[in-house]
């Protein structure tokens, strides 16, 4: 193992000299652990079941290369989450936020999601938050009560979420569906100085991507593939993606006919699942105002 080791260190030492820092003389380098390659090259302990050691996986050290720390400054500066939320949308925090029995376990997966980010950016994980008007009829009819699959604050807590993932710095775009598609759009135009790969490339890389308010819009053949192919290609890449949605997996198929199976499988397949239905607080927000203009008037 001794002669291994010394083998791997001896073959970074030459990655570490061949890699070009593409800076000039004149320039002084920014990141002394990447010399500004945004790269940086390591020995990791990995297993693997095909290697092994008396019937046991076999632990040995691998030489990979890794993003450096500077690599997602530099993105962040690009995107930040939060950048364009008004004063109303930046103020809505973790901290902020009024917490009550309903929406308490919303706000402790999301707390609990954002504290392991670290993990979830290696691993990929998804968030889906949704509330399906087809099961919050349902959940009436059995409680005898009225349950809303809307203003229970799906878009609020992915706002907490990107203020938070603001905070610490780390880079991720948040848009809406027309927002989406009209990025993409907006590279036919001949005067468009992104290509439509420069943008798709873009949605496909971002190591967090938030959609908010997702198959809420007016659907075609091109708008179903378009969608299937950012999200396809952040499973294959173990992207984070952050959705909220008023569809059930089981329903996505129904609004998206061509594509929506294989949309469903892959939101299955990486997220965790948050079903948001109960009290619409948007509701009760507007007859508390009523109230106390009544109140105020009288």
């Amino acid at each position: 193992m001794g002669a291994m080791m010394q083998d791997l260190k001896k073959r970074i030492d030459e990655m570490r000299i061949k890699t070009p820092t593409f800076t000039s003389e004149a320039q002084p380098v920014k990141c002394q652990k990447c010399q500004d390659t945004g790269t940086i090259n390591a020995i990791r302990w990995v297993e693997r079941e095909d290697y092994q050691y008396k019937g046991e996986p076999f632990r040995h050290q691998v030489a990979i290369i890794e993003n450096c720390s500077c690599h997602y400054d530099r993105q962040f500066e690009r995107y930040n989450a939060a950048a364009k939320f008004s004063s109303k949308e930046a103020s809505h925090t973790f901290k902020t936020a009024i917490i009550d029995d309903e929406n308490r376990p919303y706000f402790e997966v999301a707390v609990a999601f954002v504290r392991n980010i670290d993990q979830h950016m290696q691993d990929g994980t998804w968030l889906y938050l949704f509330g399906d008007e087809f099961r919050a009829k349902n959940e009436s009819e059995k409680r005898g009560e009225q349950i809303s699959a809307y203003g229970t604050g799906k878009t609020y807590l992915m706002q907490c979420i990107a203020n938070a993932l603001s905070v610490r710095k780390i880079p991720a775009i948040y848009v809406n569906e027309e927002e989406l598609f009209g990025d993409i759009k907006a590279t036919y135009d001949r005067n468009s100085d992104d290509s439509e790969q420069d943008v798709l490339r873009r949605y496909y890389s971002i190591p967090i991507l938030m959609i908010d308010d997702l198959f809420s819009a007016q659907y075609t053949t091109w708008a179903e593939g378009k969608l299937f192919s950012i999200l396809d290609a952040r499973v294959d890449e173990s992207k984070v993606t952050i959705i909220t949605s008023n569809y059930a997996t089981g329903r996505i198929s129904n609004r998206l006919p061509v594509n929506g199976g294989k949309i469903a499988s892959r939101i299955i397949g990486q997220a965790q699942l948050i079903e948001m239905i109960g009290t619409d607080r948007r509701r009760t927000i507007a007859r508390k105002r009523r109230k106390d203009r009544l109140e105020e008037a009288n």
